[in-house]
This record gives C-alpha cells, sequence and structure tokens, in this order.
C-alpha cells in the first residue's frame, strides 16, 4: 500500500543512558514514534521495565508495555539479537522491543552512553549518478558514521563487502557471524531502513489497522488488537531538516 512518495530525508534516533549502575534509560523517536523505556537491573538480571509513550501510530500502542513485562526476571544478554530468545517478538510493540534489546546489551556491557541516528533519503540527493529508486542509508553512533548502504528495494546494492544481501531474509543469520558492535549497527540500520517505509503509507483514513491486512507480527496487529487499533489523528512529525528537535524528553525517566 504505497499511497506517498518517498522524498526527504527519514530519521529515526535511539538514546541510551545509564544514569547509575543498576538503570538504564532509552529512548527512541521517528515519524511515527516516540517510547521511552526505563530498564531496572541487578547486574545479572531485568528487575522492572517501566514504558512512556509520549507518540505513536495505534490507539492500541499505548498498551505495548504490558507483553514487555514478560523481559522482568530474565537475563541480561550480551547481543541485542539474544532477546528475542527471552520473550516472544511478534507479541511485542516492534519498536518498543527494539529499544528493549538495545538497552539489555547496553546493560550488559556496563556502558555509559550512546546514541544512534539512522537516514535514509534518496540516493538521488547525493549523487547525481544515482540508478532510479536506490536509497542512501546511513547510521551514526555517537555522532560518527559508523555503517552506510546503498539499497534498492530490500537488497543492500554497496558497499561491496555487503552488496547482495537482502534485509529481511537471512539477515540475522549473517549478523550472528559478525562481533557485537558489529552486529547491533547492522540491526539498527536495518530497522532504520525498514521502518522507513512506514512514510510511504497513509493510516490516517484507515478505520482500523486490521484493513492494512498485515501479519500478525507485532502487537497491535495481533488478532485481539488489530480491529480496535485505531489511527491516531496527527501522530506523524517530520525531521527531515530538524534533526535537533528529536528527544526532546531524553532527560526524563519513563
Amino acid at each position: 500500500m504505497a499511497d506517498v512518495p518517498f522524498e526527504g530525508i527519514y530519521r529515526r534516533q535511539i538514546d541510551l543512558d545509564a544514569p547509575d549502575a543498576e538503570t538504564v534509560v532509552g529512548w527512541l523517536e521517528d515519524e511515527s514514534h516516540h517510547f521511552g523505556l526505563t530498564l531496572v537491573h541487578d547486574g545479572t538480571h531485568i528487575r522492572d521495565v517501566r514504558m512512556a509513550a509520549p507518540r505513536y501510530p495505534w490507539t492500541t500502542c499505548a498498551e505495548a508495555g504490558r507483553p514487555l513485562q514478560a523481559l522482568v526476571g530474565k537475563p541480561l544478554v550480551a547481543r541485542a539479537s539474544q532477546v528475542g530468545t527471552l520473550a516472544d517478538m511478534r507479541l511485542q510493540c516492534t519498536h518498543l522491543f527494539d529499544l528493549a534489546s538495545l538497552m539489555i546489551a547496553h546493560a550488559h556491557a556496563g556502558r555509559a552512553h550512546r546514541r544512534y541516528h539512522g537516514t535514509v533519503e534518496p540516493l538521488a540527493a547525493v549523487r547525481s549518478d544515482a540508478p532510479d529508486g536506490w536509497q542512501r542509508a546511513t547510521l551514526q553512533r555517537d555522532s560518527a558514521v559508523v555503517l552506510q548502504w546503498d539499497l534498492h528495494d530490500d537488497r543492500i546494492m554497496a558497499p561491496a563487502h555487503h552488496a547482495g544481501r537482502t534485509i529481511y531474509h537471512g539477515f540475522r543469520e549473517w549478523t550472528e557471524s559478525l562481533d557485537a558492535e558489529e552486529a547491533e549497527q547492522a540491526l539498527v540500520l536495518r530497522r532504520v531502513a525498514f521502518v522507513s517505509n512506514g512514510r510511504r503509507i497513509a493510516i490516517e483514513h484507515l478505520g482500523s489497522a486490521a484493513e492494512l491486512g498485515q501479519a500478525p507480527v507485532c502487537h497491535s496487529f495481533q488478532p485481539a488488537q488489530r480491529v480496535r487499533a485505531l489511527p491516531m489523528p496527527n501522530s506523524r512529525r517530520r525531521y527531515d531538516t530538524a534533526p535537533d528537535d528529536m528527544l526532546a524528553l531524553v532527560c526524563r525517566q519513563p
């Protein structure tokens, strides 16, 4: 359902901060989502997860903190991709689960602070010889570029050592062969690229999420939620030229 052409720069920011040895505060914001989590742990296990939801696309997204409680009591793990073994991702809000996964790995590593800023834009905006339909996906970590892909549809076209890989099938298996830092960066940029496609879809006119015909891959698209998942009015924000406006609430714990 492609209703809106992709123009400008799509942005997604994630902020991870450990104000003390047993707490990680995380925030995520993009055009359609703004979520926060506070994760409390004892150095080995998760003791509490609290959610804030300033902005979200479907009415049922506000309830997604409940299934996330499945993580309480589970161990901290070293890789964000491992969190999928601790709880069923399909029952979760995809974006909250992504954020929680990064926070758990952040706690395990004992890091103080990290911020990711991902962008997707038409490749023609940065290269005059760009093939039609190609995009440039870029990931910054703490203001430094750490990963960049040229994409066509769901396939990485450049750089050469990543070329030919799809960001869908077999992607996780590939990242598991990378070290933890490289794998985390690839997972974050993959999600940026995937979620940027939401810019092409208009949901404001829909009666419920059921009308999209989406598979039950997240909380709001589960059979129990999809019919009562109504589009939130005025839930989109464009940050193409205003990245500094993102994550205005990062200093507050959910």
